[in-house]
Order: C-alpha cells, then sequence, then structure tokens
C-alpha cells in the first residue's frame, strides 16, 4: 500500500511539473510584440521543428487581427491553442494560415498537435495577447 501511495504521489509531482502551469508566471509586460502589420493585419510567421516552435513567444496586441503562417522544417506537426479552439495541422513543405482576432487579453499555451517522436510532450510555447 506504501508503494502504491509513493507511486501516485511521484505521478502527481511529475504531471505538476510538465509547465502546463508556466503562463500563469509570464508577463505580457515583459515581452514585445512580434511580426509585422501588413494591410491592417499583423502577420507572424511560425516554424515548428523537433521539439520546439520558433519563437516560441508569440506577441500580438489586444484586437489585433492577426494572421500565422505556419510551417515546419522536418516531420508533421500541429499547432494547436485550445483556449481559442485552434487546431491546425503542418505538413512539410507547406504553409498553413491561422487567422484570428485578439480579442481577450492573456497567456494562451500553444503546443503541437501532432505526435512526432519522443519530444513531443515539451513542444509548447505562448501567445500572449497585450
Amino acid at each position: 500500500m506504501k508503494k502504491i501511495i509513493f507511486v501516485m504521489t511521484m505521478l502527481f509531482v511529475f504531471i505538476s511539473c510538465t509547465g502546463k502551469g508556466e503562463s500563469n508566471s509570464i508577463n505580457p509586460d515583459d515581452y514585445n510584440v512580434i511580426g509585422e502589420v501588413i494591410n491592417g493585419v499583423r502577420v507572424i510567421d511560425v516554424e515548428a521543428y523537433r521539439f520546439g516552435f520558433e519563437p516560441e513567444y508569440i506577441v500580438v496586441n489586444s484586437g489585433e487581427t492577426v494572421k500565422l503562417n505556419l510551417k515546419t522544417r522536418d516531420v508533421p506537426h500541429g499547432f494547436m491553442v485550445e483556449k481559442l479552439d485552434i487546431n491546425v495541422s503542418i505538413d512539410p513543405g507547406e504553409i498553413n494560415t491561422v487567422d484570428f482576432i485578439a480579442e481577450k487579453k492573456g497567456v494562451y499555451q500553444f503546443w503541437c498537435s501532432v505526435p512526432c517522436g519522443s519530444g513531443h510532450r515539451s513542444m509548447e510555447g505562448f501567445l500572449i495577447i497585450k
């Protein structure tokens, strides 16, 4: 019984330390808005790779229309921002776009939604709406 409690406790600690709560510790004022405004739309190029995103922090202003140009440099990946109902597959050699209006200020975690190898679970970043 003690072993079961120990294993459950360790599992809880491991899951708690995966970084999923890190968005609470991000101060939007520490980051600058990125991308370029073209015809009133903030355009940002995002590249997925094993096992990360470039840029890792996507920073936009509240109220802006945003266009993300998504591509991958290696294998199929995904781009998911669950709280904004965004989930797009990204295939090698293609550029997929995501258009949205950055309505609500906050920090939103994004991650790869397509299993891409052993480091898949750590493939994440943050969308910051200032």
